[in-house]
């Protein structure tokens, strides 16, 4: 090797190791910041939601109680050392006055919804959305915690799965249905299968398919698919549907 070329390779060796500190220099501050924002939330009792740091912009998503204004949580993380810019636009007020614990109130592990976003250059027709999320619904089912509405963490992957597909479909509108099975209080059937469907919604709304595409319908035990008088018949007709239709 000759001594210019023994010059060069060790510049661009000091260039790949400096560029490397940098980049993980970097990434740890983007870290950082992203704690200490979380730490500022948790202080003021807003917690579970994520925080992502682009440099030292951040942007919120997740739900916030329904008393809380999206702007008074981003003016919070405004506040923390080194944060320029706080997005909210992915934060979600929930809807339920009920208490959070209520097995009604839907709650999430938002870190664990997939955030859509992109420009689609190439984007589905109704018909295929339709067979597309059929297909998902069909090979695995959307699973809830017993007599409630919070999604089991087991149903995030198929959840996130049909959020991709919904969101490929951006001209057209997602009827979300919710089935149960038959009980004795068939008023509490309607309700619950009514949280059901508004748990998908919010989940996708979480993931980034706009509110006004989407429509909830709760069925109750109205459409039963299979007997109820066998524990297979009743899990059969606890169950989601999706019905894609084009925007009129």
């Amino acid at each position: 090797m000759s001594s210019r070329t023994a010059i060069l390779f060790a510049l661009a060796s000091l260039l790949l190791l400096t560029w490397l500190t940098v980049a993980l220099r970097y990434q740890d501050i983007q870290t950082d910041l992203e704690q200490r924002v979380a730490q500022a939330l948790g202080a003021y009792a807003v917690t579970d939601l994520v925080v992502e740091a682009n440099g030292r912009d951040i942007s919120l998503s997740g739900e916030i109680s329904h008393e809380l204004e999206p702007v008074y949580v981003g003016d919070i993380a405004a506040e923390v050392w080194g944060v320029r810019t706080v997005g909210v636009q992915g934060l979600l007020q929930r809807a339920s006055p009920l208490d959070r614990n209520h097995p009604l109130n839907p709650r999430f592990v938002t870190r664990e919804v997939v955030r859509l976003g992109g420009d689609l250059s190439n984007p589905l027709d109704a018909p295929t959305c339709q067979r597309m999320m059929a297909r998902i619904a069909a090979a695995s089912s959307v699973r809830f915690e017993a007599g409630g509405a919070t999604p089991m963490l087991e149903s995030y992957p198929v959840l996130n799965d049909l959020a991709a597909v919904a969101y490929q479909c951006p001209d057209t509108r997602l009827i979300i249905g919710a089935h149960t099975d038959t009980g004795q209080d068939r008023d509490f059937k309607w309700r619950l299968s009514q949280a059901r469907a508004g748990a998908i919604e919010r989940f996708f709304y979480l993931a980034g398919i706009p509110e006004e595409r989407m429509q909830v319908v709760a069925y109750g035990d109205r459409q039963p698919v299979a007997s109820n008088a066998t524990p297979e018949g009743r899990a059969a007709n606890r169950r989601i549907t999706f019905e894609v239709l084009p925007l009129d």
